[in-house]
Formats: C-alpha cells, structure tokens, sequence
C-alpha cells in the first residue's frame, strides 16, 4: 500500500483556545490507557447511554458500568454535560435577550465563555447552537461535535481541521470563527452568528415560486469569491451546497461549515477512498471516492449543482438513491435548465453546465474564472464557455461510453445488422443469373465491412461499459448469427487465400463469442476451426508474418479456452505452439500475454516453479516498456499470487508495487471499471502475502478496501456478474482473514453474505463450473467456522450443500484437478465432522 507521511500545519491565525484546549493525540485524556476492547465497550454503553436519554429515563453511569468499573469515570466525562445539550436539542430553551439570558443562564449550559441556547443548525459533523459569550457580551454561533464521536480519534482530528480552516480564513463571505475549546471532554468551536437563513431553508420556502435569475446568479458569485479565498489559502471546502450557505437580511451570502474541508498540505487524513460530504452536490471524482485527486474544481462543480437547483427549484441529480446519482453522474445526464426554466439566459445554462462537467479538466480552473463569467452573464458580453456543436456530443459519447445513450444507440445498430444480414441473404438468392452474381459479390463485400464495423467494434468497445451488458449480449447473438451464415457459405464454395484468412478471423471471432455467452463446447470447435484454417495458410504462405502471428493468437485463444475446460495437457501444447511463433515474430506484447496466460494455467496445476518463471519471463519481455503498465500490473499481481503462500515477502512486494501502479492508472481515470477491478484483486493478492507472514490485521484491512470497491463496482453495475463474482471472492479471503484474528462471529457473517451473493450468481449461471466450484468451497468455508462455533448441525449440513455443488462442477469440467482436489478436502471435513476418520 501507498504510505501517507503526515504533514503538520501551521496556522499563523490560530484563534483562542478555552479550556483544556484539544487533545495532543486528539481524543480526550480518560481514553489512553484503554484497549481497544475497552474502547469498542465504552462505546457501546455511550450509545446505551444516549438512546435511554431518547427516553427521558437515562441510568447512572454507576449502573451502567458495574460489569465494568474501570470505565465508569471514561464514561462519565463523554457524557458530561450531555443532559443540558440534549433538553436543548430537544428545542426546550426559549430565546430571550442577552442579558434576560445570562440573568437566567444555567451552569449546566454553559461551556467555558459561552452559554448555549436553542439549536440552529445540525449537520454530520455536529449540532449547531446559539449562544452567549459572556466575556464580551455578544450573540455567536457554538459548533459542537457529535459526543458519540469523542471515541474516534479520526472525528476529532477532522472537526479540529475544521476550526483550523475556518479561523485562518478572513474574508467577506466566509464566516469568521471566534475561539476553539474544548469543556467537559465537549469539543467545540465559536463562530458569527448569522442571523438569517440557509439557501436550502430558502429553497423550500419558494414552493415552485421562480425568484429573480441574475439575484440568484449574484449570490453564486458571492460564493465562488468566496471559495476562491480558501482556494488560494490551501483549502477545499469539498461540502459546498445550500444547507451550508447562509443568507442573511442584506442579501449577503457567507459560506459555513468547513467540517469536510481538507487543507492541501495535509493528506494523511483522508483515505483515498473515503466518501465524504453530500452526494447529490458532489463532483464525480469526490462521490467515486477519489480524494486525491480533489482539489478546488470539486467545489466550483458543487457551486453549480446547488446554482441549478436554486433557479430551478429542482436537484441537479434528483434522486434518494446513492446509486442512481452515481450513475447519473457517470453519464452526466440531468435535465436541461431551460427545459425546466425556458425563461433562464442560454448563456447561462452554458456556464453551469461548464462548471458541472464530469471531467474535471473540463470545468473552470479557478473559482474566480467562474464568477467572471457568471458576471458576463449577467451583463450580457460573451462568456468563456461556449455551448457544445453537435460533433461535440458525438465525441463526448464516444468518450465518455454512456451507457443509457449507447442502448439507444445500439438499438439503430442491431436495426442495421439485422438489415445487413438480411440483404447479405438476398444478395445470395440473387446469384441465378451472371449479372446479379457480381453485383452480389460486391454486396456481400459491403454488407461485411458494415457487420464487421458495427458488430465485432462496437461490441467490444461495449465491453468496457458494464451498464450495456445485455445489449451486448445481444449484438454478439446477432453477429454470431451473421458469421455462422458466412462460414456456411464459404464453406460451400471454393474460398480464394484471402477469403480463408477471413474465415480465419470469422471463426476465431465466433469462438470468443460463444466463449463469453457461456458456450464453452461450441467456442472450442469454432477456435479449433480457426486455428485449422490458419495452419493452412501457414503452409501456403510460410514468410506472411501477419497470417503466422495471427496464427499464434489463435492458439493462445484456443488454450485459454482448453485450460479453462480442464484440458490441461491440450492447453499446454497449443500454448507451446503459440509462444513457438512468437518468439521467433519478436512479438514481445504478444508473448508476454501468452506468458501469462500460460502462467496462470500452470499455477492452477501447481506446477508453481514452472509458472514463476512464465510470469518472470513475461515481466521481462515489458520490463523496457513504459506504454503497457496496466499489463505489467496485472502480471506482476499475477505472480505475487503465486509466490504468496511460498514466498510472502516478496509476493507483499511485488503486490505493492502492482498496486502503486494500479492505482496511479486509476486516478487518470477514475471512472475505470476494469481498472478498479484490477486494483480490487491485487488487494486480495496482497491480503494472502500478508497471511502468511501472519500479519492478519494487515489483510484484514486490506482486503476491507477490496470489498468496498467491489461493492461500489456492484452497486453501479448491478447486472456485471464479473463484478459480483471479485466481491464473493474478496468477501471469502476477507472471512477467512477475520477468523484467523480469532473474530469467528464477524468472520460468519461475512462468508454467509459472500454465499449469498455465490448462490444469486449460481442462478443464473447454473451451467458454469467454475461458479459452482467456488459456491462449494464459499460453504465448504462457512461449515468450517460453525463447526469452530460449536453449531455442528448448520455445518454438516453446509458440508453436504458444498460437495453438491463440488459434485457439479466437476461434472461440468471433468478434467480439471482443482475442482476434483477441493471436493476431496469437503468430502474429508463432512468424515472428520461426523467422527468417521
């Protein structure tokens, strides 16, 4: 894994600190000293605590801790002063005057210099009161962190970045912060208080009533100077949106709330996975979890969210599903702002949808620049941001693989398949006289390219977008139709050289296709055709380079196919055969694929020195290269996966460094599903190095990661069954890395929703052998750890439900080693279980 230094910050305008100040390790004094499992205890009788508070019959704290005594005092300062707090939340104070209030005040409501009154405001950082600062007799806004969150160190690390961001910010729109403190193990920090309301009050106040457009562009531009002021500071807001934009009775808009903020400088708070903040106003690389890669165009693409929605009443994304945001922002679709607004400027609408663009390249560069043209708007000179021409669109589509668009795009494509096919079958019909026969010919030559075109490109630029799975499926159905019939016919007649390189290509195409729609028997025939036809070729043509390297791919095709089938001796003939010619081609790219494949079969055989030094081999052909990273990556990962139980700390190494490259490729492109794919399993292979060097917290953690991404991958694209299938596996390792933490109740529950998740995919790939191999063995698992809990009658019965499936599997690909090795292992745990061995 990447290691984050942590980099201090200075902060020459640091204000007054009351109290005890924050913690040097940021979390209160009673918690050193305590484990972890006093902490998690601790944690669980605050949050006791606080729900019979919700009662209005909160216990003691001595009653609460008598199994545990030595947290009665930690306890009693998270909760201090938390009765006052919560009467207040619960808008039981009444607002008086300054001096009526501090004349009435109660001590129990006070927090050093400031007596809090009613609450104005709470959000996910905390709640906001309005207070009194007695010292200097004046009405102020009081923050206060959430107590449960005193317990994560993390929390208050963030609320102090906070502070820190907001009281060394000093301008016109941003709220100016007072004092930071810390009373009665409360953690909080004194502001202005603004007397008014936030734009999302605002916003539900209009009631479909439009306001004036050029007054609403006008606060935007008080806005975006105001963030350009922390930008120019080293500040991203990073939660930019109405609720957090207060308006008071001048009119003037200030910007509050920097509990997301993130000083530049300072990265090692983040995760650079961590979602953070509103999603409907987040920019795509913050709601896909790239924080590394924000920076102050996250705030500027916000801006323009929350602009959208005051003058169209409406939310950009507007949905109360995380995942149906996400996708919209994946296809940077929303509805036009004068199809629900006709009476808005087109310039405007320009300049917003600039701001919001997906890519952040593509927004303004400065916060200041989109002001500047905000007020162009406004004036009516020309503005920056240009509307985009129709080829502008075309290409955006293209590059962007918006799935929604290209569905209805492939419709139109199928429509034109469907008529080439058609027209390629009259073109045959046709041939009864001379005349028609070459015009036929001619036909056929342009029918093909057309299928050729749209068919095998479009399917395989699809095969980057997970969204248009089935459509893919489809146009593959159709195309396959479409070559079967030219094979057919080809084969009828007597085929020129050149017809026979394309009934080559037309089979071997065919093979990878039927491969993919699940028919493994029918893809082995038509590669085995293919490679046929080319040996042929090679006979006639020995020097054409072009056909001898097509050749050799197609070998390759063919024993990825065989070793996959369990034919493992046929697989490593036509592997031999394929790096035969590509050695001699010097086709380095090639072979280094070949290689690899070749190493993964013989790993699957454990054959392990063998496929170590394929691996290494085809390291080496690339390692002069810079131009194929991702498969360096992958083969190296590859390779870690193999040394992993026999070599783990090179393996950690070697994983490490895979990653590093992974995730640098990801950051170029955040919205790479391979790519994060491809991250998530080298995380796994980095789990089981660190497994066996017994550094289990360390799987755990990792393999923590690869399960979130594989549920983002999931949740995005729910129809991508690759993407379910990586999430059972990381799920499986992460179970296994639980138990041998010794955490068997977690471990169960985590296998249990990796099972789940293996038998929704064995409904809908009942026929894949590889899908039942790996449901035997998520079970296999699972009856292992309630066997280790004592619940023998739920592990005898998935023992039994494990060697079924196993059973199946084997029935399916017979030859294959590993699925014969791992129904032995069932067969033997099911014996040891019932006493019989």
């Amino acid at each position: 894994m990447i290691s984050l230094s942590n980099v201090s910050v200075s902060n020459p305008n640091r204000p007054l600190l009351s109290g005890d100040g924050f913690a040097s390790e940021d979390e209160p004094a009673c918690m050193h000293g305590l484990t972890d499992d006093q902490k998690e205890q601790l944690s669980v009788l605050l949050e006791q605590y606080m729900l019979a508070m919700e009662t209005g019959l909160p216990p003691t704290v001595e009653n609460l801790t008598a199994s545990c005594p030595e947290l009665c005092e930690p306890l009693r300062v998270c909760v201090g002063g938390l009765e006052s707090l919560h009467r207040m939340a619960g808008g039981q104070s009444t607002p008086f005057s300054i001096q009526d209030e501090m004349a009435n005040e109660d001590p129990e409501n006070q927090l050093g210099d400031f007596v809090l009154h009613e609450p104005i405001g709470r959000g996910g950082m905390g709640v906001v009161y309005r207070a009194t600062q007695r010292s200097l007799r004046r009405t102020v806004a009081i923050k206060i962190l959430p107590l449960a969150a005193v317990l994560d160190p993390r929390q208050l690390t963030r609320f102090r970045h906070e502070a820190e961001a907001a009281a060394g910010l000093q301008h016109p729109n941003i709220v100016p912060v007072h004092a930071i403190g810390c009373e009665r193990g409360v953690h909080f920090y004194a502001m202005r208080y603004i007397d008014g309301e936030s734009l999302g009050q605002w916003i539900e106040r209009q009631e479909s009533q439009y306001s004036d457009w050029q007054e609403l562009v006008r606060y935007a531009i008080q806005v975006a100077e105001g963030i350009q002021a922390a930008h120019e500071f080293g500040i991203v807001h990073r939660d930019i949106k109405p609720s957090n934009l207060l308006l008071d009775g001048q009119g003037k808009v200030w910007i509050a709330d920097f509990g997301l903020a993130r000083i530049q400088s300072d990265v090692s708070l983040t995760g650079s996975r961590d979602v953070v903040g509103t999603i409907r106003y987040m920019s795509p690389e913050q709601a896909c979890g790239d924080s590394a890669i924000v920076d102050g165009r996250t705030d500027i693409y916000s801006l323009a969210a929350t602009l959208y929605e005051l003058l169209t009443l409406r939310a950009a994304h507007d949905s109360d599903d995380a995942a149906t945001i996400l996708r919209q922002m994946d296809e940077d679709s929303h509805t036009s702002m004068r199809h629900l607004r006709p009476d808005l400027p087109r310039d405007l609408e320009t300049v917003v949808a600039k701001a919001m663009a997906r890519k952040r390249d593509d927004r303004y560069e400065t916060a200041s620049h989109f002001a500047d043209d905000l007020r162009r708007v406004l004036t009516g000179e020309p503005t920056i941001a240009r509307p985009p021409t129709a080829m502008d669109k075309l290409v955006r589509l293209a590059a962007n693989h918006r799935s929604a668009v290209m569905t209805t795009l492939l419709i139109g494509v199928l429509a034109l398949a469907g008529f080439a096919i058609g027209t390629t079958k009259l073109a045959a019909e046709k041939q009864v006289s001379d005349a028609f026969a070459a015009q036929s010919q001619r036909d056929k030559a342009i029918t093909r390219e057309a299928v050729d075109r749209l068919g095998v490109q479009i399917s395989e630029l699809l095969a980057d977008i997970p969204a248009a799975n089935s459509v893919r499926h489809r146009l593959l159905l159709e195309t396959l139709e479409y070559y079967q019939q030219i094979a057919k016919n080809s084969e009828s007649n007597i085929p020129s050289e050149d017809q026979q390189f394309d009934l080559a290509i037309t089979y071997g195409k065919m093979g990878v296709f039927q491969g993919e729609l699940g028919q493994a028997t029918q893809a082995i025939k038509s590669l085995q055709e293919s490679e046929r036809i080319y040996a042929a070729l090679s006979q006639q043509s020995p020097r054409d380079d072009k056909i001898n390297l097509q050749w050799s791919i197609s070998q390759n095709n063919l024993a990825q196919r065989l070793a996959q089938s369990g034919d493992l001796q046929s697989a490593g003939h036509w592997f031999a055969k394929a790096i035969e010619t590509q050695n001699r081609l010097g086709a380095k790219v090639e072979l280094a694929r070949t290689l690899n494949n070749l190493g993964g079969m013989l790993a699957d055989a454990g054959r392990i020195e063998e496929s170590q030094d394929a691996f290494q081999k085809s390291l080496g052909l690339l390692s002069d290269s810079d131009q194929h990273a991702s498969l360096q990556a992958t083969i190296g990962s590859n390779l870690a996966g193999l040394l992993a139980k026999h070599d783990p700390m090179r393996a950690t190494q070697l994983a490490k460094n895979s990653l590093e490259q992974q995730l640098d490729l990801l950051e170029r492109d955040p919205s790479d599903p391979k790519q994060a794919t491809q991250v998530m399993l080298t995380l796994n292979t980095l789990a089981t190095s660190l497994t066996q060097v017994a550094d289990h917290r360390g799987a755990v953690e990792s393999l923590q990661q690869a399960v979130q991404i594989g549920q983002q991958l999931r949740t995005r694209w729910p129809d991508q069954p690759t993407y379910q299938r990586d999430l059972v596996l990381s799920l499986n390792q992460l179970g296994l890395a639980l138990s041998a933490t010794g955490d068997l109740t977690q471990a169960c529950r985590v296998l249990d929703q990796a099972v789940q998740h293996g038998q929704s995919l064995n409904q809908a790939y009942a026929a894949d052998a590889e899908v039942q191999s790996m449901l035997g063995g998520l079970l296999n698992n699972l009856a292992f750890l309630k066997q280790r809990l004592g619940d023998h009658r739920s592990a005898k019965r998935l023992y039994e439900d494990a060697i079924k499936h196993q059973q199946v599997a084997i029935g399916l690909a017979p030859q294959s080693p590993l699925y014969q090795a791992s129904l032995k292992t069932q067969q033997h745990n099911l014996k040891k279980l019932r006493g019989e061995s």
